[in-house]
């Protein structure tokens, strides 16, 4: 084997080489990348969370102070505009809690959805690495065939007829 053809061969094993390697670092990128969007999607559903439970602290505070209010007035506390002020606030706060609740939820299933994504492109990437590689050597084995191969047999002249 000449050195050219040693030579050859060797250069697309090395670039099948480079292509799976990669293929596994471009995989490896988008697996980070998942994680990566889980942790931003649990942070702000946390976010959410939190804002929820703050809401219930403000509504506790607000409808505390409401009936305090009340009492102080010489009125009853959980009668009259008391009440109908502490099921007002009790309502709207009802209706942030769930929002809140709601974007939580939300915001983990996007976050799931991209990191989903996330994962299909790394197994992609890895299955385009590998069928690449497979490709520079096919390739690098039909160029090698070429220099191989040998000269078909020439082909016996047509016989003629026996003569009558």
């Amino acid at each position: 084997m000449s050195w050219q053809i040693a030579l050859s061969v060797g250069s697309t094993l090395m670039s099948a080489s480079q292509s799976i390697s990669q293929a596994k670092s471009q995989a490896a990128m988008y697996k980070l990348q998942a994680m990566q969007t889980q942790a931003d999607a649990a942070r702000k559903a946390l976010a959410y969370e939190q804002r929820a439970n703050e809401t219930l602290r403000k509504l506790n505070s607000a409808n505390a102070a409401t009936v305090a209010r009340g009492f102080a007035g010489g009125v009853q506390g959980l009668e009259g505009s008391s009440k109908l002020r502490v099921t007002v606030n009790t309502r709207d706060a009802g209706r942030d809690y769930e929002t809140d609740l709601s974007n939580a939820a939300n915001a983990l299933l996007a976050g799931n959805a991209q990191s989903d994504i996330y994962g299909n492109a790394a197994d992609i990437a890895t299955r385009g690495g590998l069928l690449d590689a497979a490709t520079k050597i096919a390739t690098g084995g039909y160029e090698l065939s070429k220099v191989y191969k040998t000269k078909e047999a020439p082909k016996e002249p047509p016989k003629e007829p026996p003569k009558a």
